[in-house]
């Protein structure tokens, strides 16, 4: 499995092109005009898009928000009657333009400013329609200082409070024991959006390794996938490494599931065929080597008879099973309907799976050469050397002379290393090269809770 590159970045598109003569006295005469017509036609909406600009600015919301006042603004004009709240919007303008082209009021003639004169009479008149209309300048702004930006340069929006809250009923969802979703498993919860972050089945039968620096985030995180497997009534099959946390874990899953719990008189068809549960010896490189044996026979014969054996395998501790024997798995496994999930701390065993699996969920790493080789599984964008470089916490490259000049954007990883060592206790990165390329950056794992089920037989 291979990492993706992104397509080219988008560079800065100006309205006036950077050659135009007198570019500069051109925009400023646009911005004096601009600012004279609000002046004399829309004093309001000038005030609430400026007012809208700085929020934007300062919160970093995506422009979505400005619907918020917008909405407000049409609920109150339809509220108000259109040609009531159109009448109120345009009485100050009108007695603006009447002064200026010669009218008089109250007896006073020749005074400019006249016009304002009663403003605080007329200018509250035109909240309802400076609502829409501010908001759509506003809005403008924003797309016209996106658009002047390169790609790269473009900070990342904020989550705003409809993400927030989004964020929070979803994690509520799957604390609540709710980790299954259509296609896969819920891991929990996108901060930026508030969606949920899920691994699919299809991206599952790939294989999929779960790394971190930290035994509990990957033990717990694979946990997750077990439970969601267990609630579909997917067989599930567990390497034992002798762990005894791992093995009440499961044994706490699979009675709140009501899935049969098998330690003993082991048969790996039965297993598959009852769509029950199995702990299968692996404390030693010897147990381990019988246990990928079997599973290489179990998926032998489901391939031979042409059935999908739809089943879960989890390997919690990759680095005590032999990487050869994972990797023989990984290539037939798939045909067999038998989804491989391996969960490692070990950066040698994580270096050497991570390009077999076509998932790939990482957890905070410690070891700087594992994070470099897990960025290149988020797929690549292209940026300018010096933003690269700094990315990478590495110096440019000094000017080789004129005959090899640097190239004006290089490939970069689009989650940097220095990226997946900052990761706290709860995020996590999902890289997926196949079946189709997607990325989570960054996920905020929620364990679900087991809720008490019927017994499970042992």
């Amino acid at each position: 499995m291979v990492s993706w590159t992104g397509s080219a970045p988008r560079r800065a598109r100006y309205l006036f092109p950077a050659g135009l003569p007198r570019r500069g006295e051109v925009i400023a005469g646009c911005a004096v005009a601009i600012l004279l017509a609000h002046l004399l036609l829309a004093q309001l909406t000038l005030a609430l898009a400026i007012v809208f600009v700085v929020i934007g600015k300062a919160s970093r919301w995506r422009r979505g928000w400005l619907l918020v006042p917008a909405t407000a603004g049409l609920a109150w004009t339809l509220a108000l009657g259109p040609d009531h709240a159109l009448a109120g919007f345009t009485t100050g303008p009108s007695s603006i333009l009447w002064h200026l082209t010669g009218g008089h009021l109250a007896g006073e003639a020749g005074h400019p400013f006249a016009g304002f004169a009663n403003a605080q009479g007329w200018l509250p008149r035109q909240f309802p329609l400076a609502l829409i209309a501010g908001a759509a300048e506003a809005a403008l702004v924003g797309w016209l200082d996106w658009l002047h930006t390169d790609e790269w340069a473009v900070p990342p929006p904020r989550p705003g409070p409809v993400a927030a809250a989004r964020r929070a009923l979803s994690a509520s969802v799957i604390r609540s024991g709710t980790v299954v979703t259509r296609d896969g498993c819920a891991l929990g919860v996108m901060p930026s959006t508030g969606a949920t972050a899920e691994l699919r089945w299809a991206e599952l039968v790939l294989g999929t390794l779960v790394v971190g620096s930290r035994p509990l985030d990957v033990t717990l995180t694979g946990l997750q996938v077990v439970h969601a497997a267990l609630r579909r009534r997917k067989p599930v099959i567990v390497l034992d490494h002798g762990d005894e946390a791992i093995a009440r874990a499961l044994t706490v899953v699979c009675r709140a599931t009501g899935v049969p719990l098998q330690v003993s008189g082991l048969d790996l068809q039965r297993v598959v065929l009852e769509r029950s549960a199995v702990l299968l010896p692996a404390n030693d490189a010897e147990q381990a080597a019988c246990a990928c044996a079997d599973l290489a026979v179990l998926a032998a014969d489901l391939r031979r008879i042409g059935v999908d054996g739809d089943a879960l395998v989890w390997v919690p501790r990759g680095e005590h099973v032999s990487a050869q024997a994972l990797a023989a798995l990984l290539r037939y496994a798939p045909e067999a309907g038998l989804s491989l999930l391996i969960g490692t701390t070990s950066p040698a065993a994580a270096a050497e799976l991570s390009g077999l699996t076509g998932s790939t969920l990482i957890r905070r790493v410690t070891d700087w050469d594992l994070a470099t080789s897990l960025a290149a599984r988020t797929g690549t964008r292209l940026l300018p050397a010096p933003i690269a470089a700094a990315l990478a916490e590495r110096r440019p490259a000094t000017d080789p002379g004129p005959t090899a000049p640097a190239p004006e954007l290089i490939p970069s990883p689009v989650i940097p290393p220095r990226a997946l060592l900052a990761l706290n206790r709860a995020e996590f990165v999902l890289a997926v090269t196949a079946p189709r390329q997607r990325l989570v950056a960054p996920g905020e794992l929620v364990l679900a809770r087991l809720p008490a089920g019927p017994a499970a037989t042992r």
